[in-house]
C-alpha cells in the first residue's frame, strides 16, 4: 500500500529538501495514492520537456512547503497551464485541464520554486 508523504517530509534520499515528487499512479483511495515510480522535482528545476519515461504520465503529486510546481500540458512549456501550491493531490484526474479533460497522465513540461 503507498503512501503520500507530508509535504513538510518531501527529501531526496540524501535528505535535501525537494521541491515536489510526482507519482506515477493515484487510487481511488487516497492512503493508497503515490505509488509505483516516483520522479523527484528539484528547487527551480525548470523543464521544458519531461524527463525519459515521464511525459504524459504523472497521476498524483505532492508539492513541498513554500513551494509551487507549474505544469503545461503540452512541451515545451506550451498549452494548458496550472499551478499546484504546497500540499498532497491525491489524484490528478479531479484537476481540470481545459473543457474536457483532467490532469491525469497529462503533464509534459513543469517549473518548481520554492521561497
Amino acid at each position: 500500500m503507498a503512501q503520500c508523504p507530508a509535504p513538510s517530509d518531501l527529501k531526496d534520499a540524501d535528505g535535501v529538501k525537494l521541491c515536489a515528487r510526482m507519482f506515477e499512479h493515484s487510487h481511488y483511495y487516497n492512503d493508497q495514492s503515490c505509488g509505483g515510480a516516483q520522479l523527484d522535482v528539484r528547487k527551480e528545476d525548470d523543464m521544458p520537456y519531461m524527463p525519459k519515461g515521464w511525459n504524459n504520465r504523472a497521476s498524483s503529486l505532492v508539492v513541498s512547503s513554500r513551494c509551487e510546481l507549474r505544469v503545461w500540458s503540452r512541451s515545451p512549456k506550451v498549452g494548458n497551464n496550472r499551478k499546484f501550491t504546497s500540499g498532497t493531490y491525491y489524484q490528478l484526474k479531479d484537476y481540470r485541464l481545459g473543457l474536457f479533460g483532467n490532469w491525469n497522465d497529462a503533464i509534459s513540461s513543469y517549473f518548481c520554486s520554492c521561497t
